[in-house]
C-alpha cells in the first residue's frame, strides 16, 4: 500500500475541527487545574502524544477524536497510530504551540507562527482528497471516520 492511499472512511473536516477543539478545552483545563507552567507542559505533551493513546477506550484516538468517532491509522501499517506517530503527526503544530507557554515573546511567536500554520493545515485538509494535512504526510497516516468502520463491522481495519 502506497502512501497516498486511502485506508478508511474519509472523516468531514468539520468533525476533526470539532474534535481538536476539544482536545484544546481538555488542554485548558489540564492548564488551569496543575499548577502553572507543570499544566502548560502536561497539556503540551498532550497535544503531542495523545493521537497514539492506546489503551482502554482509545486506540489511535485523542479525547477529541474518541468523542468525535474518529481515529488515526498508519496508512503502511493499516494499524491505529502509536505515539512515534502522533509525535510525528502533531509536530509541526507543537512546535509552535510550545510558545504558547511563554509569556508575552511566546505569545507572540505563537501568533506570528502558530495561526498561519493551523490556517494551512485546515487548507491542507480541504483540499487533499484523504484529508490529509503536513503532519499526517510527514508521519504516514490518516484520520478516517471511526465510527463508519465501527458501523460497518468490517474485519479489513484492525484496530
Amino acid at each position: 500500500m502506497n502512501a497516498h492511499a486511502t485506508i478508511g472512511p474519509r472523516p468531514r473536516v468539520s468533525n476533526r475541527i470539532v474534535a481538536k477543539a476539544i482536545d484544546l478545552l481538555f488542554m485548558m483545563v489540564l492548564a488551569a487545574l496543575l499548577p502553572r507552567y507543570i499544566g502548560a507542559l502536561i497539556g503540551f505533551f498532550y497535544s503531542i502524544c495523545a493521537d497514539g493513546f492506546d489503551f482502554g477506550p482509545f486506540h489511535g484516538q485523542s479525547v477529541g477524536k474518541k468523542i468525535m468517532g474518529l481515529q488515526v491509522r498508519h496508512i503502511l501499517r493499516n494499524e491505529p497510530g502509536n505515539f512515534r506517530d502522533s509525535l510525528i503527526r502533531n509536530a509541526p503544530i507543537g512546535v509552535a504551540t510550545i510558545f504558547a507557554i511563554i509569556p508575552l515573546v511566546g505569545w507572540l511567536i505563537f501568533l506570528l507562527v502558530g495561526i498561519p500554520l493551523a490556517a494551512i493545515e485546515i487548507a491542507l485538509m480541504y483540499r487533499i482528497p484523504e484529508s490529509r494535512r503536513l503532519g499526517d504526510a510527514l508521519a504516514d497516516t490518516q484520520v478516517v471516520d471511526y465510527k463508519a468502520i465501527v458501523g460497518d463491522k468490517s474485519d479489513n481495519i484492525p484496530g
